[in-house]
């Protein structure tokens, strides 16, 4: 957190839309601080990094935003240190896109999801869910009101990161490659023994 320049203290939530900023952030973010800046102290008590990608309208419209004492708000474009964003944070509010789920599992980092391409990514909402460390939720409200609960519940948010670093596959890449070399030499292999035996019957 101190390389990223934000509070290494304050509980951290992570808004992210992709690359391109979409699945309608602005209003999540908005939802989401307005929720998070409404505290007694004149202090913020909670940091929200959003990452808006290459929406450079959602970028412009979110630091315009005057934002309640409660909360902390660090408005981004487009970051290609995305790892570290996410070590950094408690929660993250993201798409269902499979590479993000993968690495935020890794992290440890609950998930609220908001939205999904269809066929590709709609797996991928039960499969956190039934791993205990994300929900899912597409109105801006619900997921304020949900990311707010898990920050004020540090034994739900505590088993939530342990079920995602225990839903967490970083063996995949490596395990992947694995397996495609054995079937690459196992067919090499049945290839080579045809031959043999082509030869022999000649």
């Amino acid at each position: 957190r101190e390389e990223l320049a934000i509070d290494k203290s304050m509980p951290t939530v992570l808004v992210v839309g992709g690359g391109d900023g979409m699945g309608g952030i602005v209003s999540i973010a908005e939802s989401l601080g307005n929720e998070l800046g409404r505290s007694s102290s004149s202090q913020p008590t909670t940091q929200m990094v959003v990452v808006c990608g290459n929406n450079q309208q959602a970028k412009q419209t979110l630091e315009l935003k005057s934002w309640g004492a409660g909360v902390s708000v660090n408005v981004k474009g487009f970051v290609n240190n995305m790892d570290e964003w996410m070590r950094a944070s408690d929660v993250l509010v993201t798409k269902a896109g499979p590479g993000t789920i993968a690495e935020a599992s890794i992290c440890g980092l609950p998930c609220l999801m908001f939205s999904f391409l269809p066929g590709q990514e709609a797996g991928n909402i039960p499969y956190v869910e039934d791993s205990g460390f994300g929900k899912y939720s597409n109105q801006p409200d619900t997921i304020a009101s949900t990311v707010s609960g898990w920050l004020n519940s540090p034994q739900l948010l505590d088993k939530m990161q342990q079920s995602a670093l225990d839903a967490a596959r970083p063996e995949a890449t490596l395990d992947i490659a694995r397996d495609l070399a054995e079937m690459v030499f196992a067919t090499r292999s049945d290839a080579e023994q045809g031959d043999k035996v082509a030869v022999r019957t000649r």
